[in-house]
């Protein structure tokens, strides 16, 4: 098979490597669809992979496909079958584990960063881990599985009533996606905070209520004259990085509302507490998605685009085979010139 090995972040050479083999308990997938997550993104922007040592890898984390083989003891399945494919491995036996929350586990591993993943033709992935799909659901939007599971943690992590507002501050396929999940999850009103025009488009097409560029105006006082001077009740941080988002995001939060950080930051940010401290707001933080009461929050993404409850047709901006994957991550870096907002790879 072909696979896209990362010799490091940014070194990647599509090659040919031996078809893999599905051990007992296991499913090997025919790779259609594989998403450019922000991750991938930052992986590739620093050159540098998390598990140096085991390179070259194979990333992909969001993918879906078809069943191409089927280890023994799976019997619940069939060649042929559409599948998505949930990528967090825990370790099964600690107490996070054990609880349902495996998202938590010390010793969580992902298919697409420490074990090979969907930037390849075939891939590997315990019966467990594996969906099947409705006929009507897109192989690209089953490609996103991963990031509308993230929105539905969300809603978990921070739940929305008939009346509240929110903000989502940030443009990218995991802020579009927790949006759509808000909407669809009753929020009287939803705002988007979007620096790129396609990132604008593609908000609106989901159904935001109100898109905001930060580039044209003030976004603190944009939300304040949406929000009659009180603010939103739910803050979504969906960028990370180096930005100020939440700085924002406690500016434009209303007294005892609540702001939940879905961006990753990998370094230390400035930030003025007392922004949140005076107006007493709730703070929490967001990590991927596990069970919810015992059900997978990745069945229940799957279930909201099987009811077209959201849309992952607006995000997806681009696709590019996988022989031509580092056009993708260039495309993907830089979003300015391309107008990307999800890039897929078609392996």
């Amino acid at each position: 098979m072909k696979a896209a090995h990362f010799y490091t972040g940014s070194d990647i050479r599509v090659e040919e490597v031996p078809d893999p083999a599905p051990g007992p308990g296991e499913v090997l997938v025919r790779v259609k669809s594989a998403g450019i997550c922000g991750s991938d993104l930052h992986t590739y922007r620093r050159g540098v992979l998390r598990f140096p040592e085991r390179a070259p890898l194979i990333l992909g984390h969001e993918l879906a496909g078809e069943v191409a083989g089927l280890g023994s003891g799976v019997t619940d399945l069939r060649i042929g079958q559409r599948v998505g494919v949930e990528p967090l491995i825990g370790c099964g036996r600690c107490p996070h584990c054990r609880m349902g929350d495996y998202h938590r586990c010390a010793g969580l591993n992902h298919i697409g960063n420490y074990y090979p993943g969907g930037f390849a033709q075939l891939a590997l992935a315990p019966r467990g881990k594996v969906f099947p799909l409705p006929d009507h659901i897109d192989m690209d939007a089953a490609g996103m599985l991963d990031v509308y599971a993230c929105g539905i943690h969300a809603i978990h992590r921070i739940p929305v009533g008939p009346l509240d507002t929110v903000l989502v501050i940030g443009g990218g396929a995991i802020g579009l996606a927790a949006a759509q999940v808000y909407k669809a999850a009753g929020a009287r009103r939803v705002y988007v905070l979007a620096t790129h025009e396609p990132q604008v488009k593609a908000a609106r097409a989901g159904g935001a209520d109100a898109v905001i560029n930060p580039r044209q105006q003030d976004p603190v006082e944009a939300i304040m004259a949406l929000t009659e001077g009180t603010g939103v009740d739910i803050t979504i941080e969906a960028v990370g990085g180096q930005s100020d988002s939440l700085e924002i995001a406690l500016q434009t939060t209303a007294r005892g509302g609540t702001v939940g950080v879905l961006g990753s930051f990998p370094e230390a940010i400035p930030l003025t507490v007392n922004n949140g401290l005076r107006r007493e707001l709730n703070l929490l933080w967001i990590y991927s998605y596990a069970l919810w009461k015992g059900v997978p929050e990745f069945q229940i993404a799957l279930d909201m685009l099987a009811e077209n409850r959201v849309d992952a047709k607006p995000i997806i901006s681009h696709v590019f085979p996988l022989d031509d994957i580092v056009a993708g991550f260039q495309a993907a870096l830089h979003k300015e010139q391309s107008g990307a907002v999800k890039v897929m790879i078609h392996p």
